[in-house]
């Protein structure tokens, strides 16, 4: 097996058909949403739920084509797949209907596809003017397999606006899946001249490309691609097996190497230069990197082993309902309809209770009606599923201020100093806790100090001059609220405090 070289991928269309057909099956479109609302510093929208990886089980398939007598399709459709969550006993409680009820994964998947599909037609009922229930309708028969009944309400949403990326984006895969190559390519190309930065969309075309034998041109498509999203490390791979296929060994290395630099237990990557190294009869290196991708691969097989594609299935059908809830709750929160917004969030939470983007939303519906002490508990949830994100710990510090428990607070901007030291606003805030609080002057102008050396803004130099004027220093109190009027001429407070200041003095 050592000395085997791989298969053209070329010679071996039926295998490319299969990827394509697998990748089709494997997408899962996540319902669009409107920007988060944090209080306090504003935070960027986190990831969803992790979705199963697909680039990683359109690798397995090639690799099945190109090594098919090493390894059986089913071990190899998994490659990269992450392990899978195991569904709770909370979560089989949650679903379940009346108390006593014992339902099949099979039942609870089927109860929630209806639950959100008749969801999904109350908004487009309550929202005529809105085009995001007709997207959503689209998304679901999308996920729910109806490819036909997607692409009906794609089309009435471009009728509306046709300037949408993510529908052409979306009926490219419509052709794809019917292996109509040209249209894809069509629509994907629509896609681009509206948005020419969207993401994985030049890798679609390649894919698209590969299916019509046109190597030469999915290189270019895989190339544009990298750099939109440079850290695609499917696009590296696939770029090292079409220059393997083209005999450029080099360029074949670097895009393996660099596939595994990005994903380190990438085992397609390791075939691929297993398989490199035992065409240029590197002896050393083909026994390096066979061996390293047995013991990937034998760890992919355990988990396929453990797997419960049911359970599977249960918990990507609660993840998606739970966005379906969550787009709901958005709509009725914008029109301030905030009872059914806090329900429709709360159902969101409990069908996938570590969606950021859900908590961060029922948190912002709270801070609305002044129930910080409710919107706490949600930051810290975050907190928790993201112990690196510091701005959860800032917002638990500024709400336990707004509620005088300082020590929570200092204890929260504590923490995110910790997590984030190259942060400003950790430092901003405890410093502004000190000063209001008369714990430490000295070590406030410190902390404002290192706030304005990380980002030197209007707000940190104004801290800085209060924390200078704290601390009796009237001549460096000046120099930071100029530097603040400098970079905000128009804050009247920012002048408000440098007349006081050179009044006092």
């Amino acid at each position: 097996m050592i000395g085997r070289e791989q298969v053209d991928i070329e010679r071996n269309s039926p295998y490319i058909n299969t990827l394509i057909k697998a990748i089709c099956m494997e997408r899962c479109t996540i319902t669009e949403g409107s920007e988060t609302g944090n209080f306090g510093y504003s935070q960027q929208p986190t990831s969803h739920a992790p979705k199963k990886n697909l680039s990683a089980l359109a690798a397995g398939f090639i690799i099945c084509a190109i090594n098919c007598c090493c390894f059986q399709a089913a071990a190899l459709s998994q490659t990269e797949t992450e392990p899978q969550t195991t569904v709770t006993a909370s979560n089989s409680k949650e679903l379940s209907a009346p108390v006593g009820s014992k339902l099949t994964p099979e039942q609870e998947v089927d109860i929630l596809k209806k639950e959100e599909l008749e969801l999904a037609e109350r908004l487009v009922k309550n929202f005529p003017n809105s085009i995001s229930p007709i997207m959503l309708m689209g998304n679901l028969w999308e996920r729910h397999g109806n490819a036909n009944k997607a692409l009906e309400y794609y089309n009435k949403v471009l009728e509306q606006d046709p300037k949408r990326p993510d529908v052409y984006k979306s009926i490219g895969w419509f052709f794809m899946h019917k292996e109509q190559y040209e249209q894809a390519i069509e629509y994907w190309q629509k896609a681009l001249e509206i948005d020419p930065k969207i993401a994985g969309v030049h890798n679609n075309i390649a894919l698209a490309l590969m299916g019509q034998n046109k190597q030469s041109q999915a290189i270019e498509e895989l190339e544009k691609d990298i750099k939109i999203s440079p850290r695609s490390s499917f696009s590296y791979f696939l770029l090292g097996q079409l220059y393997l296929q083209q005999n450029e060994y080099e360029k074949a290395r670097n895009n393996y190497v660099k596939a595994i630099e990005i994903q380190p237990n990438y085992a397609n990557a390791y075939y691929g230069l297993f398989t490199l190294s035992a065409r240029l009869k590197q002896q050393e290196k083909t026994k390096e990197y066979m061996t390293v991708f047995k013991k990937l691969k034998a760890e992919d097989m355990k988990i396929l082993k453990d797997r419960n594609e049911t359970v599977d299935d249960l918990i990507d059908m609660q993840k998606g309902a739970a966005e379906t809830y969550l787009l709901a709750g958005q709509m009725y929160q914008a029109g301030e309809n905030f009872q059914k917004a806090e329900e429709f969030l709360k159902r969101a939470m409990t069908l996938d209770p570590n969606n950021i983007l859900c908590l961060e939303k029922l948190a912002s519906l709270y801070l609305k009606s002044n129930r910080i002490n409710e919107a706490i508990p949600l930051y810290r949830k975050m907190g928790e599923i993201n112990p690196k994100d510091p701005l959860c710990h800032l917002n638990i510090g500024i709400l336990s201020m707004r509620l005088k428990q300082m020590d929570k607070a200092e204890k929260a901007f504590s923490k995110v100093i910790e997590v984030a030291p190259g942060f400003s606003g950790g430092y901003c805030e405890l410093a502004q806790l000190y000063l209001r609080t008369g714990k430490g002057f000295p070590e406030a102008r410190e902390l404002a100090k290192k706030a304005v050396s990380l980002e030197p803004t209007g707000h940190n130099y104004f801290v800085l001059c209060w924390a200078c004027d704290m601390n009796g220093d009237s001549q460096n109190a000046i120099k930071a609220i100029l530097q603040a009027i400098q970079l905000e001429p128009a804050n009247l407070k920012y002048r408000n405090v440098y007349e006081h200041i050179k009044n006092k003095n």
